[in-house]
């Protein structure tokens, strides 16, 4: 009988500014829910999903980082032991874009080699000529390395396929599953 290998347990940090939907979209992937009057994350939220990559059973911990200026200081500390960061953006506010500068480089300082996803969430409230298009989201993203993915929380538009690229990217990255 062949032995079957352990599952796959990967802990990701969304990170980025206060409220552009950090909760929201792991609420979403995990509880397949959307709450219009989601509360403040004081420091840490924590989710998780099972999901199957190539026969082999991938955990995702989720751990949603308090994005208000207040958490700062607490935050380097919930960085150890990741295998991705999510940084998530809102599209309708783009300063928020480029506040994650500071966030990549604060998860870059405690994990070198961390792989990035850049999410823009909120597509649902985009108009058109205003905010952060695809290609400046794509531009900005470069410097990084990391790929965009553009999510509604509110509808679900987007978040399956990103939390889909997120457990094959970390399956990858770290050679456990194909």
């Amino acid at each position: 009988m062949a032995q079957r290998r352990p599952a796959a347990v990967y802990k990701t940090v969304l990170i980025g500014d206060g409220g552009v939907g950090k909760t929201s979209i792991a609420v979403r992937y995990t509880e397949d829910r959307f709450d219009d009057q989601m509360k403040m994350t004081i420091g840490v939220n924590f989710a998780s999903k099972k999901v199957v990559i190539s026969g082999s059973e991938v955990t995702l911990l989720l751990w949603d980082l308090g994005g208000q200026p207040r958490f700062q200081d607490v935050v380097d500390g919930y960085f150890r032991g990741s295998k991705m960061g999510i940084a998530v953006y809102e599209v309708t506010r783009p300063f928020t874009l480029f506040r994650l500068d500071d966030w990549i480089e604060r998860l870059r300082n405690n994990i070198e080699d961390c792989p990035i996803i850049i999410v823009g969430n909120k597509i649902d409230e985009r108009v058109e000529g205003e905010g952060v298009t695809r290609e400046q989201a794509l531009e900005y993203a470069s410097k990084y390395n990391a790929i965009v993915f553009e999510v509604s929380a509110k509808t679900g538009e987007g978040v399956s396929e990103l939390f889909e690229a997120v457990a094959r990217l970390i399956a990858r990255a770290y050679a456990e599953v194909a």
